[in-house]
């Protein structure tokens, strides 16, 4: 349950940015997200090395989640 709170932090907050602020609009659109994914992945990495394996499972499967909501909410591309 830690890990899917913690995993939760980087993409909602880079939501958050990109839609409130002039940060979103000056930046690459997936630029934020991007910070976001590799926050998580050093996240995981951490959690990992504590012995936190269930953590670490749930930021990982939060940030697969982040991303499937990311391709279909903003229509990228996958070709």
């Amino acid at each position: 349950m830690l890990g899917l709170l913690v995993g939760a932090f980087g993409p909602a907050a880079a939501s958050l940015l990109k839609a409130f602020t002039p940060l979103g609009t000056t930046m690459h659109p997936l630029s934020l997200y991007v910070l976001a994914a590799v926050v998580n992945i050093l996240l995981v990495r951490f959690f990992y090395r504590q012995a936190l394996e269930r953590s670490a499972r749930g930021v990982l499967m939060i940030t697969f989640v982040a991303l499937l909501l990311l391709i279909f909410i903003e229509k990228l591309s996958l070709a």
